[in-house]
């Protein structure tokens, strides 16, 4: 199926350009607000055009690592539960005898 949608769709090439320009629209977009909120909090501060996308950018990059922070803790959250359990059953093999 993947075959199949890469060669409907011109290749990969195509597919990571278009993967590319989602994300450099969401980093404009998410600049944009972030400028706008900075515009509004002070009026008299102008923020440059291309400093926009690299502030979208780097917003993106910190949702992401906010992520991945979170899904490190779970991750060791289900490997602690996981051990308790194999404990749990382990005690009550030696129990039951």
């Amino acid at each position: 199926m993947q075959e199949a949608l890469l060669k409907q769709s011109g290749g990969f090439d195509e597919v990571l350009a278009k993967i590319l320009q989602f994300i450099h629209t969401i980093a404009d977009w998410i600049g944009g607000l972030i400028a706008t909120v900075i515009h509004s909090i002070l009026p008299s501060v102008t923020i440059p055009d291309d400093l926009i996308q690299s502030i979208g950018l780097m917003a993106i990059l910190t949702i992401f690592l906010l992520i991945m922070q979170i899904a490190k803790k779970l991750t060791w959250i289900v490997v602690v539960v996981g051990w308790v359990l194999i404990m749990a059953r382990i005690a009550m093999i030696v129990i039951k005898g």
